[in-house]
Protein backbone atom coordinates (compact mmCIF):
# COMPACT_ATOMS: atom_id res chain seq x y z
CA UNK A 1 0.00 0.00 0.00
CA UNK A 2 1.26 3.68 -0.76
CA UNK A 3 0.79 5.70 1.84
CA UNK A 4 -0.39 9.05 -0.09
CA UNK A 5 -0.48 12.85 2.00
CA UNK A 6 -2.61 15.09 0.04
CA UNK A 7 -1.64 18.99 0.17
CA UNK A 8 -2.61 22.15 -0.37
CA UNK A 9 -0.48 25.74 -0.90
CA UNK A 10 -1.78 28.83 0.14
CA UNK A 11 -2.80 30.01 -3.17
CA UNK A 12 -5.25 26.90 -3.79
CA UNK A 13 -2.63 24.62 -5.78
CA UNK A 14 -3.08 20.80 -5.12
CA UNK A 15 -0.62 17.79 -4.92
CA UNK A 16 0.17 14.54 -3.39
CA UNK A 17 3.39 13.22 -1.73
CA UNK A 18 4.36 10.19 -0.93
CA UNK A 19 7.79 8.53 0.07
CA UNK A 20 10.10 7.55 -2.84
CA UNK A 21 10.31 3.84 -4.00
CA UNK A 22 12.61 2.45 -6.42
CA UNK A 23 9.87 2.02 -9.34
CA UNK A 24 10.48 5.82 -9.41
CA UNK A 25 14.29 6.34 -10.71
CA UNK A 26 13.27 6.30 -13.95
CA UNK A 27 10.87 9.17 -13.53
CA UNK A 28 12.65 10.79 -10.66
CA UNK A 29 15.34 11.35 -13.61
CA UNK A 30 12.68 13.00 -16.07
CA UNK A 31 11.78 14.98 -13.18
CA UNK A 32 15.34 16.56 -12.79
CA UNK A 33 15.45 17.66 -16.73
CA UNK A 34 12.86 20.21 -15.58
CA UNK A 35 14.72 21.52 -12.51
CA UNK A 36 16.54 24.59 -14.00
CA UNK A 37 20.73 24.29 -14.23
CA UNK A 38 20.86 27.36 -11.44
CA UNK A 39 18.15 25.01 -9.12
CA UNK A 40 20.55 21.96 -9.74
CA UNK A 41 23.10 23.36 -8.52
CA UNK A 42 21.84 24.82 -5.61
CA UNK A 43 20.72 21.53 -4.85
CA UNK A 44 23.37 19.35 -5.30
CA UNK A 45 26.46 22.48 -4.49
CA UNK A 46 28.06 21.14 -7.71
CA UNK A 47 27.88 22.24 -11.75
CA UNK A 48 26.00 19.11 -12.31
CA UNK A 49 24.32 18.65 -15.56
CA UNK A 50 22.21 15.66 -15.05
CA UNK A 51 21.22 13.27 -11.86
CA UNK A 52 23.37 10.03 -12.30
CA UNK A 53 22.27 6.53 -11.81
CA UNK A 54 23.89 6.01 -8.11
CA UNK A 55 22.18 9.58 -7.17
CA UNK A 56 18.46 8.70 -7.89
CA UNK A 57 19.48 4.91 -6.62
CA UNK A 58 20.21 6.70 -3.70
CA UNK A 59 17.13 8.78 -3.54
CA UNK A 60 14.69 6.17 -4.23
CA UNK A 61 15.85 3.46 -1.39
CA UNK A 62 12.60 2.88 0.22
CA UNK A 63 14.66 0.87 3.35
CA UNK A 64 16.46 2.66 4.91
CA UNK A 65 15.33 4.62 7.78
CA UNK A 66 17.63 7.20 7.72
CA UNK A 67 17.35 8.69 4.77
CA UNK A 68 14.09 9.09 3.42
CA UNK A 69 13.46 10.17 -0.60
CA UNK A 70 9.83 12.10 -1.26
CA UNK A 71 8.21 12.10 -4.52
CA UNK A 72 5.68 14.88 -5.21
CA UNK A 73 2.47 14.57 -7.63
CA UNK A 74 0.41 16.95 -9.16
CA UNK A 75 -2.13 14.13 -9.90
CA UNK A 76 -1.88 10.83 -8.72
CA UNK A 77 1.50 8.72 -10.65
CA UNK A 78 1.56 11.85 -12.41
CA UNK A 79 5.09 13.60 -13.91
CA UNK A 80 6.66 14.24 -10.32
CA UNK A 81 6.61 17.76 -9.64
CA UNK A 82 8.68 18.23 -6.59
CA UNK A 83 11.34 15.81 -4.88
CA UNK A 84 12.95 16.23 -1.31
CA UNK A 85 15.31 13.71 0.78
CA UNK A 86 15.33 13.88 4.39
CA UNK A 87 18.96 12.10 5.60
CA UNK A 88 19.42 11.56 9.22
CA UNK A 89 22.80 10.43 11.33
CA UNK A 90 22.32 7.15 13.17
CA UNK A 91 21.40 8.90 16.31
CA UNK A 92 18.86 11.20 15.02
CA UNK A 93 20.17 14.19 16.29
CA UNK A 94 20.45 16.08 12.73
CA UNK A 95 18.44 15.73 9.79
CA UNK A 96 19.44 17.46 6.38
CA UNK A 97 16.93 18.42 4.24
CA UNK A 98 16.63 19.18 0.30
CA UNK A 99 13.99 20.25 -1.62
CA UNK A 100 13.73 20.16 -5.58
CA UNK A 101 10.94 21.57 -7.89
CA UNK A 102 10.28 21.38 -11.54
CA UNK A 103 10.35 24.81 -13.02
CA UNK A 104 6.63 24.79 -14.13
CA UNK A 105 5.77 24.22 -10.60
CA UNK A 106 7.56 27.17 -8.87
CA UNK A 107 5.91 29.96 -7.30
CA UNK A 108 2.92 27.99 -6.25
CA UNK A 109 3.95 26.92 -2.76
CA UNK A 110 5.11 23.69 -3.57
CA UNK A 111 8.47 24.53 -1.40
CA UNK A 112 6.60 25.74 1.60
CA UNK A 113 4.39 22.74 1.74
CA UNK A 114 6.71 20.35 1.13
CA UNK A 115 9.66 21.67 3.84
CA UNK A 116 6.52 21.56 5.84
CA UNK A 117 6.07 17.84 5.20
CA UNK A 118 9.25 17.12 5.64
CA UNK A 119 9.81 18.82 8.94
CA UNK A 120 6.42 16.93 10.32
CA UNK A 121 8.21 13.83 9.30
CA UNK A 122 11.53 14.66 10.92
CA UNK A 123 10.09 15.69 14.13
CA UNK A 124 7.78 12.54 14.10
CA UNK A 125 11.30 11.01 13.80
CA UNK A 126 12.59 12.69 16.62
CA UNK A 127 15.19 14.50 14.91
CA UNK A 128 16.18 17.34 17.05
CA UNK A 129 17.76 19.52 14.20
CA UNK A 130 16.82 19.79 10.93
CA UNK A 131 19.31 21.38 8.93
CA UNK A 132 19.87 22.79 4.67
CA UNK A 133 23.13 24.10 3.59
CA UNK A 134 22.88 26.81 1.20
CA UNK A 135 24.73 28.55 -1.60
CA UNK A 136 24.78 31.99 -0.20
CA UNK A 137 23.22 32.92 -3.81
CA UNK A 138 20.02 30.39 -3.23
CA UNK A 139 18.30 33.49 -1.63
CA UNK A 140 14.81 32.29 -2.69
CA UNK A 141 15.44 29.13 -0.33
CA UNK A 142 17.15 31.12 2.53
CA UNK A 143 14.26 33.28 2.54
CA UNK A 144 11.73 30.45 2.68
CA UNK A 145 13.53 28.79 5.16
CA UNK A 146 13.49 31.88 7.07
CA UNK A 147 9.75 32.14 7.08
CA UNK A 148 9.53 28.85 8.32
CA UNK A 149 11.84 29.41 11.79
CA UNK A 150 15.17 28.25 10.66
CA UNK A 151 17.95 30.54 11.55
CA UNK A 152 21.05 30.68 9.39
CA UNK A 153 24.72 31.01 9.97
CA UNK A 154 28.20 31.42 8.12
CA UNK A 155 29.38 27.60 7.44
CA UNK A 156 32.78 27.06 8.84
CA UNK A 157 35.25 27.19 6.13
CA UNK A 158 33.38 28.43 2.73
CA UNK A 159 32.14 31.88 2.59
CA UNK A 160 30.06 30.55 -0.32
CA UNK A 161 27.31 28.59 2.12
CA UNK A 162 25.10 28.88 4.52
CA UNK A 163 24.19 26.88 7.01
CA UNK A 164 20.04 26.85 7.78
CA UNK A 165 19.22 25.35 10.93
CA UNK A 166 16.01 24.86 12.91
CA UNK A 167 15.73 22.93 16.56
CA UNK A 168 12.90 20.98 16.53
CA UNK A 169 10.14 19.95 19.29
CA UNK A 170 9.73 16.78 20.10
CA UNK A 171 5.93 15.12 19.42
Amino acid sequence: MIEWTRLATRTGFKFQVRRARPADKAALGRFYQHVTPEDLRFRFLTSLKQVGHDRLVAMTQANNPLAEGFVAFEQDEGPIIAAGMLACDANLDVGEVAISIDARYKNRGVGWELLGHITLRARDKGVRTLQSLESRSNHSAIELEKQFGFTADSYPGDATLVMVQKILETP
